[in-house]
């Protein structure tokens, strides 16, 4: 008879999976860590990566095509365990509203409870969100760590269950990538290998 395995740090909780959205124009290592921590430390089940068409939240549109960037998004996360990519947002028409995404969840998976993963700046702004009150009565949400944004300071006058993640920072931005390209600047230790030849592959941040 086999003896006790290794506690699984999900087992007999309740399925909580986290909802990571954003334009990951490019996905980079900074995002793979995050996931991997909230994973491994037992915050979350699974990750569901959700590349947004038009953000409605951000002044500027992507630079690479929907299609490119859900590409990105898949080689980044490809072999990884509990994490996974929806396009449910890039056909769906109009900007990306996080409270039409949830419902569909909600229906899609009644017995588990999605958690919106969000920076501490977004979480300050969270009560301007499209239907607000909405987003948090279908969500939890899971707030990072921001340079420059005290929690204390960012709670939304909202009644929304929400949490703390405990990860490490890691210093770099998709925008950082797409100028360290566009200046023909080393960028490929910020990124996965296959992102990388993507962006190689169709010349993107170029221009």
């Amino acid at each position: 008879m086999a003896g006790p395995s290794a506690a699984d740090p999900h087992q007999d909780r309740p399925v909580r999976f986290g909802v990571f959205g954003g334009t990951f124009d490019p996905p980079h290592i900074g995002h793979l860590s995050l996931t991997r921590e909230l994973h491994e430390s037992g915050t979350l089940s699974e990750i569901l990566w959700i590349p947004v068409k038009l953000p409605p939240h951000k002044p500027a549109n992507p630079e690479a095509s929907p299609e490119l960037r859900l590409e990105m998004v898949r080689a980044a996360v490809d072999g990884l365990p509990h994490q996974s990519v929806s396009d449910l947002e890039l056909t769906r028409g109009a900007p990306s509203y996080a409270v039409d995404t949830l419902r569909v969840l909600r229906a899609e998976r009644p017995k588990a409870t999605p958690v919106l993963i969000m920076g501490a700046d977004q979480f300050a702004e969270l009560a301007e969100w499209h239907d607000a009150e909405e987003v948090v009565r279908l969500a939890e949400v899971c707030v990072l760590p921001r340079g420059g944004v005290e929690l204390t300071t960012a709670l939304p006058p909202l009644d929304v269950v929400w949490s703390a993640a405990d990860v490490a920072p890691v210093d770099v931005s998709s925008s950082e990538v797409r100028r360290r390209v566009r200046e023909g600047l080393p960028y490929r230790h910020l990124v996965p290998a296959r992102v990388a030849e993507i962006i190689e592959r169709e010349s993107l941040y170029i221009e």
